[in-house]
């Protein structure tokens, strides 16, 4: 019965990352649109997974309006981002 709960618990915080990535990526700049994905918050963090170095390099140029836009757009106190780059398979 508890995994059942841990496991549903998963299931709704990751529709809920989802559906705030599908937000967040149409008010992200064109230049980074479709660059990366919320994969998570943790505490005042937003992670985020790119593909390539060179589109996580592209992400940091853009942090601070990434940060800006889900602090006033979606109330999210986040303070810094974390990039992790997962190669495609």
């Amino acid at each position: 019965m508890t995994q059942d709960k841990t496991l549903s618990g998963l299931i709704q915080r990751a529709n809920q990352l989802k559906k705030l990535d599908d937000q967040l990526q149409m008010c992200l700049p064109s230049q980074v649109k479709g660059l990366c994905h919320l994969a998570n918050i943790k505490g005042e963090t937003a992670v985020f997974v790119c593909y390539t170095q060179m589109e996580a390099s592209k992400i940091r140029m853009y942090s601070r309006s990434i940060l800006q836009i889900m602090q006033t757009e979606f109330k999210i106190s986040v303070k810094k981002l974390q990039l992790k780059v997962e190669l495609k398979r």
